[in-house]
């Protein structure tokens, strides 16, 4: 046992450098849950409510998130700061990795700790452990596997593709577009000259395991028709704003922080021609072809390809190590890392709810920010603090509509909303309140809402347009006093009141199936 701590402790002094880095994006990440004013992201609700309902899949994601949650909030609880801890602790292991990826291609201390840094410095890193999602677990899983697959040519050995094998099928039980970042390694390995590391046994192994790891998911969309290949084409068409080449370049820039260019775009051209790393070029071109390919596709957000940056982040902290080692100045070093967090520094109060609404506002339109990152979604504020406001407001208007009906009204009640945040916002906050679980159509909602319709009366919380709509369905409609109103929130969210709707004129089963909405 001792020498097992003796162990850990020689490996927290010879990463000293990289755990003070992964601290320190953890710290930047996690304390922006202590703001007042702001709660729950839209999805982690979504997120909360499918690790209650645990399945092998879900319409418009793997299984991997909603599980670890299901575990994690087991032991912690589903509290804003319990589940924020996952997220921000995952990225910061991928921030840890890459700079353990850049020591395993040849990096020293200092190339090791830029690597890390760099990753760490983009605003899309940061955002993406601000909440519960499957985005922090693709960029871990995603180091992880480069990294597996570096050590395979370092050591020549084979025998480490069951592992690789491993992390892939996690890679895709987290997401399933993770297959995009898969394929691409495949061809850049080829394309990079080691094809034959492609064809043996222990490859074949690794495709065994991803296959076995990933089959439930697959089970489970068959019997449910693959809905997720729906979700799919519905964001594709109707959900993800089209991006232009010009703009997908240009927000490369923005998004990952205007001060990391030069290190991912110095990696990039560093490890495609230089002799020394020419074992390890096949990270350059997955680079470069994952940017193209992401770039013509024009339905690619730019945060998309978050996932390949340490790629090349390994090789622009060895470029600029070897110049700044020509120098004995240990300035210069710390000049370098200053220069690379100035981006983070003036993105943060647009990634992280560290101000209150009418600071940021001022400050998105100062900087001229585009919040519309889904088609139809423009609110003031970007979209990734906009989403965090008025959830528990709605609920509770939810809520005290639902107290004011009779006992014997309540046993017949379907608690409805339109989409999955407010539906889950109701569940969470509605719990100890004895509220019915919510019916929707939207995603996975409507999956679970076809066993949730038991009843005769229809409290939904929608906007005040929606009347006509309603009074089409139902005989009696009845609004109920109180709104909600915040000008600070997404066009969508905002001008939200309670309907209590009397009488169907048509099954519900029949409304849910008109309304389905995997979007």
């Amino acid at each position: 046992m001792k020498s097992l701590f003796e162990k850990i402790k020689l490996s927290i002094l010879r990463e000293r450098h990289l755990y003070f880095v992964s601290t320190f994006t953890f710290l930047i990440i996690y304390l922006s849950t202590f703001t007042k004013g702001y709660g729950y992201f839209i999805d982690e609700f979504y997120y909360i409510a499918c690790a209650n309902n645990p399945a092998f899949g879900y319409v418009d994601h793997p299984p991997l998130a909603p599980f670890l949650l299901t575990i994690y909030q087991f032991f912690f609880g589903d509290s804003l700061y319990a589940i924020r801890i996952l997220p921000a602790l995952t990225v910061a292991a991928a921030v840890f990795f890459t700079g353990i990826l850049t020591k395993e291609i040849g990096g020293n201390k200092f190339a090791q700790l830029l690597a890390a840094c760099s990753f760490a410095a983009m605003p899309v890193t940061v955002a993406s452990g601000g909440f519960y999602s499957m985005n922090a677990f693709e960029l871990l899983l995603a180091v992880l596997l480069l990294l597996t697959i570096v050590k395979i040519i370092k050591s020549n050995s084979v025998k480490l593709w069951p592992y690789a094998g491993i992390v892939v099928g996690f890679g895709i039980m987290n997401k399933h577009t993770f297959v995009i970042f898969i394929v691409a390694v495949v061809i850049a390995l080829a394309a990079g000259g080691k094809w034959k590391l492609l064809f043996n046994k222990w490859f074949a192994f690794g495709i065994i395991l991803t296959a076995l790891i990933i089959l439930p998911n697959i089970i489970w969309q068959i019997i449910n028709g693959f809905p997720s290949l729906e979700f799919y084409r519905n964001i594709s068409l109707y959900k993800n704003v089209y991006t232009p080449p010009l703009d997908f370049i240009i927000g490369q820039i923005m998004q990952m922080s205007p001060t990391t260019v030069p290190f991912w775009l110095a990696g990039t051209f560093y490890l495609l021609f230089s002799k020394r790393y020419k074992d390890f070029r096949f990270l350059s071109i997955l680079f470069v072809g994952l940017f193209l390919f992401m770039m013509f596709s024009g339905t690619s957000r730019s945060d998309r390809l978050a996932f390949a940056y340490p790629a090349v982040f390994s090789g622009g902290a060895l470029f600029f190590s070897n110049i700044t080692n020509r120098f004995s100045a240990l300035w210069l070093k710390y000049v370098v890392i200053i220069f690379l967090f100035i981006g983070l520094a003036l993105a943060l109060p647009i990634i992280l709810p560290y101000f209150n609404y009418e600071t940021v506002k001022e400050y998105t339109e100062f900087l001229g920010f585009n919040t519309e990152i889904e088609r139809g979604k423009k609110p003031p504020l970007p979209q990734l603090l906009a989403d965090r406001i008025g959830w528990e407001e709605k609920a509770k208007l939810v809520i005290t509509a639902y107290n004011s009906l009779s006992e014997a009204d309540k046993k017949r009640t379907i608690v409805a909303a339109g989409n999955y945040g407010k539906a889950g916002a109701i569940e969470l906050y509605g719990k100890d309140y004895n509220l019915p679980p919510a019916a929707s159509s939207h995603n996975n909602y409507y999956l679970w809402s076809k066993n949730r319709l038991d009843g005769d009366i229809l409290l939904q919380i929608d906007s005040p347009d929606a009347y006509s709509d309603l009074n089409q369905l139902f005989n009696t409609v009845e609004l109920f006093p109180g709104e909600f109103n915040n000008e600070y929130v997404s066009p969508d969210e905002n001008n939200m009141v309670v309907f209590i709707c009397r009488g169907p004129k048509i099954p519900f089963i029949e409304m849910l199936e008109r309304s389905k909405n995997f979007y």
